[in-house]
């Protein structure tokens, strides 16, 4: 009997456990399913628009390729390069955008009649520039907002003072303000349109825009809606203190500039040089290529290199 009553409580527990984990994840799923229906993300709104209109060849040809790697397991830190970088590219897509531009550089070499030590320099130079490139991006996107938030805290406070609600507030300024921040504000009065908790919806704009000056104003935001107060008087209060934080921001890359500019040149000479002479003279900077004392010299140079551009990076970067 005691079997029987210990089993049915073990039923009931887990049937219950089950339920709620159902609930949670239809709960999800719909939600998600009215966000894709009446948010759409950018990719998506894309590639409805390719559709309607037309593939050129090369656009199809660079789709066929990243639909190879549609259902490989990307790195989180990839997909958030992507996300914060305002970028409309899948992982997939931008995978595929890395291997054309390595297959690019490198049969380029090949073609100029290289050898195959020195086409590998270049394969991987193509493999890695897209990344850089989106990273820069990403850094670019993310300086904007840090401007662009000075005027929109302005603008916010000057509109709760003269009789708007914080969300009206809001969806001025994803009216007025342009990309980066105005689209994902109005993103911010739709999805809250849409039932979706504020403190969520606040959180995924951070993950969207992960700055740091943004992040404090959604946590004095999210604080001042629990605690109550002057929201207008809050707004403008962040703002000054956010317009002297990107002005000292601004003084110190001035005054590292120098040193950014010089830890590139350093790290770059040696580089440059080494493939000039393998260019031009190739008799003599061979023996560095084809000796063993030749490569070991060249992994001591690459090291030293790295190392030397490191301490300076250290030395050039200030948290503030």
């Amino acid at each position: 009997m005691i079997l029987i009553m210990e089993l049915t409580a073990i039923f009931l527990i887990t049937s219950a456990l089950i339920f709620i984990f159902l609930k949670s994840y239809s709960n999800k799923k719909r939600i998600s399913h009215r966000l894709d229906k009446f948010l759409p993300t950018p990719s998506l709104e894309n590639s409805h628009s390719i559709k309607e209109k037309g593939q050129p060849l090369f656009q199809h040809f660079f789709l066929s390729i990243s639909l190879l790697f549609k259902d490989v397991q990307f790195s989180e830190r990839t997909e958030n390069i992507l996300l914060e970088a305002g970028s409309k590219l899948k992982p997939e897509e931008f995978f595929a955008l890395r291997l054309l531009s390595a297959s690019g550089l490198g049969g380029v070499t090949l073609i100029l009649g290289l050898s195959w030590y020195l086409v590998a320099i270049p394969i991987i130079m193509g493999f890695v520039i897209p990344k850089f490139l989106m990273q820069k991006k990403r850094k670019k996107r993310l300086h904007v907002s840090s401007l662009q938030l000075i005027d929109i805290l302005g603008m916010m406070a000057n509109s709760m003072r003269a009789g708007f609600s914080f969300m009206q507030a809001m969806q001025l300024v994803g009216k007025e303000v342009p990309a980066p921040l105005g689209p994902e504000f109005d993103r911010v009065v739709r999805q809250v349109a849409l039932g979706m908790p504020m403190e969520e919806v606040f959180e995924e704009l951070v993950k969207r825009v992960p700055n740091k000056e943004l992040e404090v104003v959604v946590r004095a935001i999210l604080a001042q809606r629990k605690s109550g107060g002057n929201l207008a008087e809050l707004l403008e209060t962040m703002e000054e203190t956010i317009r002297g934080r990107v002005r000292i921001l601004e003084e110190l890359n001035t005054l590292t500039a120098q040193g950014k500019m010089s830890s590139w040149i350093i790290t770059l000479l040696p580089v440059g040089l080494g493939l000039y002479l393998s260019l031009v003279n190739r008799e003599y900077f061979g023996p560095m290529l084809e000796h063993p004392l030749g490569w070991a010299m060249l992994f001591i140079c690459g090291v030293s290199i790295m190392i030397g551009w490191i301490f300076i990076q250290k030395i050039i970067r200030i948290e503030v």
